[in-house]
């Protein structure tokens, strides 16, 4: 992974024979090298994504002059990964200059960024600030577009199925003839997944059902808020040679699938008064699409 930009040279000519004219700041020292982990805009994060298409400019300066082997940056990037303390499948970040007490006209200091639940979100000061070098070390979540508003700008993450959802812990006990795993918010059980035998998904199963369960204060051991005509709302067609039946009860929602042969491959159990309509309908959507992944026969 290339991560060592150099810096362009500047073609021969000029006043100076080294292609800078007296009234040059590059005259006096150039910008220098600079490291792909250390993106300082929107589009130079894109580009840190993948360093191969990485270009020189829009990067912060490299600090250990071209030797990357040991670098600091480059070992924080491999084992330090930036968590987003926000539950939401998508988040802004603002991006903020600051200026030290003692400069005029030197221009900004450096930058702050700013994770936000949108653009409504005006108490986001009283979370911890990123550098740029922490968004590059976001993982799980895609980059999405650039934004700019009256108050600056800034840019989008979008969290996938490969990061689970904050404040959702994930535990699993595997047995002879099933495995059950179940999603604990705040310390309470808020849904459980059964598979029979053998587990038929992958992790990001898992982490696409903990992207629907409630927050703490829907994680109890209260009715479910949701009717018993949900179970002819909730539409979930069959995937593959798999079919779902869905269970509304007072305390609980289950839904079942069921293979070819009858038989009950996977049983997905939510509970609490934070199970909406439209949180059974994304756990349901999750389910169907991971299992019909893994049975499909051109996988």
């Amino acid at each position: 992974m290339p991560i060592f930009l150099r810096e362009p040279e500047a073609p021969a000519g000029g006043p100076d024979g080294k292609g800078w004219n007296r009234l040059s700041l590059n005259a006096h020292g150039g910008t220098g090298h600079q490291c792909a982990l250390r993106p300082r805009r929107w589009g130079a994060l894109l580009e840190s994504q993948d360093t191969r298409r990485a270009r020189w400019g829009g990067f912060g300066r490299c600090i250990n002059r071209g030797r990357c082997d040991g670098c600091p940056v480059l070992d924080a990037w491999r084992g330090q990964c930036t968590v987003i303390p926000i539950n939401a499948p998508r988040v802004l970040v603002r991006v903020e200059l600051f200026f030290a007490p003692d400069t005029r006209f030197t221009g900004p200091t450096g930058y702050r960024l700013w994770v936000t639940t949108g653009p409504e979100d005006r108490n986001f000061r009283d979370r911890q600030p990123w550098t740029w070098e922490d968004a590059a070390r976001v993982r799980g979540w895609n980059l999405g577009p650039a934004y700019h508003d009256e108050y600056g700008e800034g840019f989008w993450l979008e969290r996938t199925a490969h990061v689970p959802a904050q404040g959702c812990i994930i535990t699993t006990r595997a047995r002879d003839s099933f495995t059950r795993h179940a999603f604990r918010v705040a310390r309470c059980r808020v849904a459980l997944l059964h598979c029979t035998a053998e587990c038929r998904h992958d992790a990001q199963l898992l982490n696409a059902i903990s992207h629907a369960c409630p927050g703490p204060e829907g994680a109890n051991e209260e009715r479910v808020a949701v009717p018993w005509a949900l179970a002819r709302k909730v539409t979930v067609p069959p995937a593959e040679n798999i079919r779902f039946y869905i269970d509304v009860r007072p305390l609980s929602v289950k839904i079942t699938a069921v293979d070819s042969a009858r038989s009950e491959c996977a049983r997905l159990t939510l509970s609490g008064s934070g199970w909406s309509a439209e949180r059974v309908q994304a756990a349901v959507d999750a389910l169907r699409a991971h299992l019909a992944a893994v049975s499909s026969p051109s996988r």
